[in-house]
């Protein structure tokens, strides 16, 4: 597996999608969402798939869960 991920980045193929980004339509797909008070803006708290792209092309995007600001319902 490590050597085919360093073939295809040779070629220019780039995973992305970290906990702790600004979630961005663009880029990431929201299968689940949350609040918490720990963000300020809709922040990416867990990736559940990442994404790939090519150069500029998205070839797929990142899952993720989306965590809102504020205080979760009781």
């Amino acid at each position: 597996a490590e050597s085919l991920e360093s073939t295809v980045a040779k070629l220019g193929l780039e995973q992305f999608g970290t906990v702790g980004e600004l979630f961005d339509p663009n880029v990431h797909e929201a299968l689940m969402h949350t609040v918490s008070p720990d963000v300020e803006e809709e922040t990416c708290v867990e990736i559940l798939q990442p994404g790939y792209r090519l150069g500029d092309r998205i070839l797929r995007v990142a899952r993720v869960t989306v965590a809102q600001p504020g205080e979760p319902d009781e």
